[in-house]
């Protein structure tokens, strides 16, 4: 019977220090990146690393006392919780305007930003396709706030850019359920092609900054937006990004 107990123990122990890291670092990927093919890579590597980490651990110690067993499981979880806390661990704007950002163009506008804003939709949906001949939309995948670019062609001479540019940015603040009589916008140009401004409101008691670029050339309309989603941009941010848009006149 002590035989037979102590071998269900050491079990137990193998068990929990190698599936343990296993399970908690196969989450650290999803930190890493929004795209769900290279999350189950990362999965597969942090796990078989958590595995590694668990199996050595687990054979040093399976000779020691229960005492040592058990610390060295606690110290698998503060490893395991500081390797995800740190890969979690978003940097600042004040950090972020000190990297390298990166030059891009889409359409007429060129603009630098931190990450590569990338093409996410082309079709038109049937509601607006009276509206719209074309309808590209970028996005860097932001999941706390994120940077989208509207690229559209539109059938209509009738609009003036200051409709269109209320019309898009009340139709995206409404989609996140922001109440529009509350929100706070600076205008910061204004004319018959551009137009651009800050827009504040409160997200969960806590004020956030956005902002909105757009430039109106025939019969095209090109806009970028700085859209809050659980975190705003900065001021310097924002100031920062708008010096960087140059717009190719016609």
């Amino acid at each position: 019977m002590t035989d037979k107990r102590k071998l269900d123990e050491g079990q137990i122990w193998t068990m929990v220090m190698t599936v343990l890291p296993v399970v908690m670092l196969m989450n650290a990927g999803n930190e890493l990146t929004d795209d769900s093919g290279i999350r189950v890579l990362y999965a597969g590597v942090f796990g078989g690393i958590g595995g590694l980490i668990g199996f050595t651990i687990n054979y040093l110690t399976k000779d020691k006392s229960r005492l040592i067993k058990i610390l060295a499981s606690l110290s698998i979880l503060i490893i395991c919780g500081l390797t995800i806390y740190i890969l979690s661990s978003k940097p600042t704007d004040k950090e972020i305007l000190n990297q390298e950002w990166e030059t891009q163009k889409i359409g007429k506008i060129e603009f630098d930003y931190p990450t590569k804003l990338k093409l996410q939709s082309s079709e038109i949906p049937e509601s607006v396709n009276w509206f719209y001949s074309e309808l590209k939309l970028y996005s860097d995948g932001g999941n706390d706030r994120v940077a989208s670019f509207l690229k559209t062609k539109i059938l209509v001479d009738t609009l003036s850019i200051e409709n269109a540019y209320s019309y898009q940015l009340e139709g995206m603040l409404k989609k996140m359920q922001v109440d529009i009589e509350n929100v706070e916008l600076e205008v910061f140009l204004a004319d018959e092609e551009e137009i651009s401004s800050m827009f504040s409101y409160d997200l969960n008691g806590k004020q956030v900054n956005g902002y909105g670029f757009m430039y109106m050339y025939e019969n095209s309309l090109e806009s970028i937006w700085l859209m809050p989603i659980i975190q705003g941009f900065s001021k310097d941010f924002i100031e920062e990004f708008e010096a960087g848009i140059i717009s190719e006149y016609e």
